[in-house]
């Protein structure tokens, strides 16, 4: 690879993104603030997508057929080849702008770019309250123009735990779409309830549902939740409520695209459910209120600076784990004045900050500042490849890709985050994080 001196182009943008999955808030995000930026035409869009035996960026750009993408292909499978293969990009196209969306290597491979020439900002999207994440932003603190973050507790945990100046960290949430509320079911002599997500625990908090669903059929609440989500504990907890299953009171819908979800869930039920321990929206609750649902959500981490959710107004809150207090909040929304009056609270709270529109302005106006923003010093070199082999011990880090390459000799990776890495910082202490952004949010 040679230095490049090509043109910067002022007004081209570049997201470098994991294909691996297509369901998810961050996917809907990405897919729908691209086409609004290609819409304004005041930027040149690419979307650079990790490419793989475990990241298929055709499946990707089938479940988003109008983004601009451009695959990137690791052709060994190694730390230097996922380098190479964004140096390579960034030193060919110049783009202005750089934003990262959980990947890694991206970091290292701008270090790399700039002492070859390229200048453009870099900007890190962050998505989530978690400490491997603020670790990757603190340890490339030098580089980062700017973090551009969905919630006001995680800019507060940037300016606090990574040490970004607030003139660099910048607050643009989630923003969802309207929905027709033509088909919102107005009996309230069953509560139809729906819980969205991932199936999980240790965020999700999914085994919660277990605990509330008790507490509802002990106080007679007659009811019926659909679970819209899949995820690792979905066996388990498809066990734990068999009897409900059975019965009909339960329905497992497993994952639902956007259109799915509106139609089936947004469309039909009365409250969304929220068990989290922390969110950065979350979109669903968006969705929710823009569709004239009620939300009940847990107090979680992420709620208290934001001031979206208020207890009494736009949502009924429980503390987080609380399943009695969940099932009590539940229960007053047999109430019908009650579910009327948080609904177009909950309608209101969107058209003001959490519109699509309102959304896609405020990302547009953070990366017009990030571009404007003082050029930071170049940064250190990238740190060295730790050797995976006895070729790259003997040979070198950057000659054992080479020949790699050349052999066509390709590590085969069991994960996607094996394959792509979304974060360099893999062993972080997540309990002492949300510790700290526990109390930063109760002080809001």
């Amino acid at each position: 690879m040679t230095p490049s001196s090509g043109p910067m182009h002022d007004r081209r943008v570049t997201f470098f993104a994991p294909s691996a999955y297509t369901l998810g808030g961050v996917q809907v995000w990405l897919n729908d603030f691209v086409n609004y930026l290609k819409d304004q035409r005041s930027w040149q869009v690419d979307v650079a997508l990790a490419s793989g035996l475990q990241h298929d960026h055709l499946a990707y750009q089938a479940a988003y057929p109008n983004l601009p993408i451009t695959p990137l292909s690791n052709f060994t499978g190694s730390a230097e080849g996922r380098r190479r293969t964004i140096c390579t990009y960034l030193l060919d196209r110049h783009p202005a702008l750089v934003v990262g969306v959980n990947i890694a290597d991206l970091y290292p491979a701008v270090r790399r770019a700039r002492a070859m020439g390229f200048r453009g900002k870099v900007a890190f999207s962050l998505h989530g309250i978690v400490a491997d994440l603020l670790d990757d932003i603190a340890a490339n603190a030098d580089l980062l123009d700017a973090v551009i973050a969905t919630n006001r507790l995680s800019c507060a945990l940037v300016e606090r735990q990574a040490g970004l100046q607030p003139s660099r960290v910048f607050y643009a949430p989630y923003g969802v779409k309207s929905f027709s509320h033509q088909s919102r079911p107005l009996d309230f002599s069953v509560l139809r309830i729906a819980w969205v997500g991932r199936l999980e625990q240790a965020q999700k908090r999914v085994h919660d549902l277990v605990l509330i669903l008790h507490y509802l059929t002990n106080a007679g609440t007659n009811f019926q939740i659909t679970i819209a989500g899949d995820g690792p504990e979905a066996c388990l907890l498809r066990e734990e409520l068999d009897p409900w299953i059975r019965s009909g009171t339960v329905v497992m819908a497993g994952a639902l695209s956007s259109p799915q979800l509106a139609r089936q869930v947004y469309a039909t039920h009365h409250v969304l459910l929220i068990t989290s321990s922390w969110e950065t929206g979350p979109i669903v609750a968006w969705e929710a209120m823009a569709a004239g649902m009620a939300v009940v959500s847990s107090a979680y981490v992420g709620s208290g600076l934001e001031k979206a959710l208020v207890d009494g107004h736009t949502a009924l809150l429980f503390p987080v784990g609380d399943a009695a207090a969940a099932a009590r909040a539940l229960g007053r929304l047999l109430d019908s004045a009650l579910h009327e009056r948080l609904t177009l609270a909950g309608r209101d709270l969107v058209v003001q900050r959490y519109s699509d529109q309102a959304s896609c302005n405020a990302w547009n106006e953070a990366f017009e500042k990030v571009l404007a923003l003082q050029d930071l010093p170049l940064p250190t070199p990238e740190r060295p490849i730790a050797p995976s082999g006895r070729l790259e011990g003997l040979i070198g880090i950057r000659a054992a890709e080479s020949l790699r390459r050349r052999l066509g000799v390709r590590f085969k990776h069991r994960s996607p985050g094996g394959e792509w890495p979304h974060t360099a910082h893999g062993c972080s202490d997540e309990q002492t994080l949300l510790s700290l952004a526990g109390a930063l949010d109760q002080h809001a």
